[in-house]
């Protein structure tokens, strides 16, 4: 029974140092990120954001003009295929449409719940886990993982929604290289990703110049941060005359 009892205590202790080492760890990451940053509290109270550039498509056959409006939740971005032709998707925080020309059709169209979650975790990119975490939410430290020759820093985030969202931090910039995000909605897993890279400095942070999701590979030539944006970007579409 002693015997028994020595071996839980001692299992609790070891357990103990586990955590206090995962979290210390945690912390350290954290900081290094915010550090890399700059300063990060305007990330941190960041009301919107924009940017412009160039989209790429994912075997680099096509660059398109590219552009993007986020407020809270609230998002809209525009590819401008050719002069006059533009597909768009837009989101008022709560409902979402898209425009897509090569369907033949001009006719906004709803976006589907897994559609608007994902629209959702694009606008919410500066108010991660790392920069602005809910107290609810938990963060875990998973080690190390190779990305594109390197051994980076990986992170976990169970949040109170339900959605799990996983970040890799380049150990020597401490900036961060690449965001997972899953949630299950309906029975379905939902999940997106971005990878961010060539960081330069806006307005005193750092801000990636390269932006990759699924839809390709962003190359962005201006951010704005904290802009009075037009909320007519948001706004529902108007209904058809019939």
């Amino acid at each position: 029974m002693k015997q028994t009892l020595s071996a839980f205590v001692i299992a609790l202790a070891v357990c103990s140092t586990c955590l206090a080492s995962d979290s210390s760890q945690v912390q350290k990451i954290i900081t290094a990120y915010h550090h890399a940053l700059g300063d990060v509290s305007k990330l941190r109270n960041l009301r919107s954001w924009s940017l412009e550039g160039k989209l790429v498509s994912s075997d680099g056959s096509w660059k398109r003009t590219y552009r993007a409006w986020f407020e809270g939740n609230k998002a809209r971005w525009e590819l401008v295929l050719q002069p006059g032709i533009v597909a768009t998707t837009w989101s008022d925080g709560t409902r979402g449409w898209t425009i897509q020309p090569w369907t033949q059709s001009l006719v906004p169209q709803p976006l589907d719940a897994p559609q608007l979650r994902q629209v959702s975790w694009f606008a919410q990119l500066w108010h991660n886990d790392l920069i602005a975490p809910s107290p609810r939410t938990r963060l875990e430290y998973l080690g190390t993982e190779e990305l594109d020759g390197s051994d980076c820093f990986k992170l976990r985030a169970y949040r109170d929604d339900g959605s799990v969202a996983t970040y890799y931090t380049d150990p020597d910039s401490g900036l961060l290289v690449k965001v997972e995000i899953e949630s299950e909605l309906a029975g379905n897993r939902v999940r997106w990703e971005a990878t961010l890279g060539n960081y330069a400095p806006v307005d005193g942070v750092m801000m990636p110049m390269e932006l990759a999701t699924s839809s390709g590979m962003i190359l962005v030539e201006r951010y704005r941060l904290d802009i009075l944006l037009d909320q007519t970007l948001f706004a529902p579409p108007q209904e058809n005359a019939r």
